[in-house]
């Protein structure tokens, strides 16, 4: 299944994958799926961009799923298909 993929305000994602957007195919139906296959097809600095040492996902990245809500890291289960796009941004603060 080929999904898109888009990275917002995550230069070093970017940076190891050599873009801001790109497609992802994937055998797996899940959001946590899609990055086990980032990491997998582009190594250990995007694993360690995802989690913290402990191996928790990383709370300052959001996910939405095609500009829906926010997916959190308890929610990524949530099933994908054909065609859809997940953003991964960072969370942002401040005032």
């Amino acid at each position: 299944m080929k999904i898109k993929v888009e990275f917002l305000g995550l230069p070093m994602l970017s940076k190891v994958t050599g873009k801001k957007k790109l497609e992802l195919e994937t055998s797996g139906h899940t959001v946590k799926d899609a990055i086990d296959e980032l990491i997998k097809h582009y190594g250990k600095k995007v694993e360690e961009a995802f989690y913290d040492s402990e191996g928790n996902f990383d709370l300052m990245i959001q996910i939405t799923l095609n500009g829906g809500p926010l997916i959190p890291a308890n929610k990524h289960h949530t099933p994908l298909k054909e065609g859809d796009t997940l953003i991964f941004m960072l969370l942002l603060s401040g005032g």
